[in-house]
């Protein structure tokens, strides 16, 4: 799975209004969505709240996601938007992890793709962090 938000959302709503973070968010959707149609149709984009949202890759092992997740990683980055005259740079981090034998619930999987996610956040964003 890959877990990735928008950083300094706050930033973008606060500066250019809620009608621009919705932009940038159907844009994040819609650019996600097209790398994933261009790749693999099992993949799925979930908007878990905010600006994070969760990519899962079934059958994937963390080595295969090396193929996609820099694809979207890129896009995303390189994206920007225009509202209403204004031009809105923004970046994302990103956690990527697989799921492990030693995984006794689902929940330590998600968490580990969480705290790769905040590892990527707390240590300079626009970054991935995978393992």
């Amino acid at each position: 799975m890959m877990m990735f938000d928008i950083d300094h959302f706050k930033h973008i709503n606060d500066t250019y209004g809620h009608l621009a973070g919705d932009k940038v968010l159907q844009q994040v959707v819609d650019v996600v969505q097209t790398v994933i149609n261009e790749n693999d149709s099992r993949i799925e984009l979930y908007r878990t709240g905010g600006e994070e949202f969760n990519v899962l890759l079934p059958s994937y092992d963390l080595d295969e996601t090396q193929k996609i997740v820099p694809q979207i990683f890129n896009a995303l980055n390189h994206l920007g938007i225009d509202f209403n005259g204004q031009h809105i740079d923004f970046t994302v981090s990103v956690g990527v992890s697989e799921m492990s034998k030693k995984d006794d619930d689902p929940n330590d999987f998600y968490k580990r793709v969480d705290e790769n996610l905040y590892h990527s956040k707390t240590n300079g964003r626009m970054q991935i962090t995978a393992r």
